[in-house]
């Protein structure tokens, strides 16, 4: 089994069907010379789930913010996932916090289930969050 349809099986499981679930269920993409619609579809299923794409931060000892994040919304969270860093999953979003292996910093993704306006909302929440946590 490879990644992507391992990610793809992680979603359909907890019922949080993004683009990675969608893409695996898709026909393979045809040749470049053959005029396709799949991207008109997967640029509308991607609106479908409004993402902040990574956002790198550099912080020194990540493992701190994380146990404080899954402290602070664990109680809320319908899943929580701390084998890669953190991800936690809401029924209307998720966010995930990765440790770069390279340098110390980490990698933020916010994504929120067909709605535009939350995500600038949650991401504003959990970057000033990690703000107040350094600042502490």
């Amino acid at each position: 089994m490879n990644i992507a349809q391992h990610s793809a099986d992680i979603e359909r499981e907890v019922g949080n069907l993004g683009v990675v679930s969608w893409l695996s269920r898709q026909q393979p993409l045809p040749s470049a010379n053959e005029s396709w619609l799949g991207t008109i579809l997967l640029v509308e299923r991607i609106g479908m789930f409004p993402s902040s794409g990574d956002i790198r931060r550099p912080l020194a000892d990540p493992y701190p913010l994380l146990a404080h994040l899954k402290k602070l919304y664990g109680e809320q969270a319908l899943e929580i996932d701390d084998h890669d860093g953190l991800k936690v999953i809401f029924s209307d979003w998720r966010f995930r916090v990765r440790i770069c292996c390279n340098d110390p910093a980490i990698i933020i993704n916010v994504e929120t289930r067909c709605d535009t306006r939350l995500m600038p909302q949650k991401l504003a929440e959990l970057l000033s969050q990690l703000d107040a946590f350094e600042k502490a």
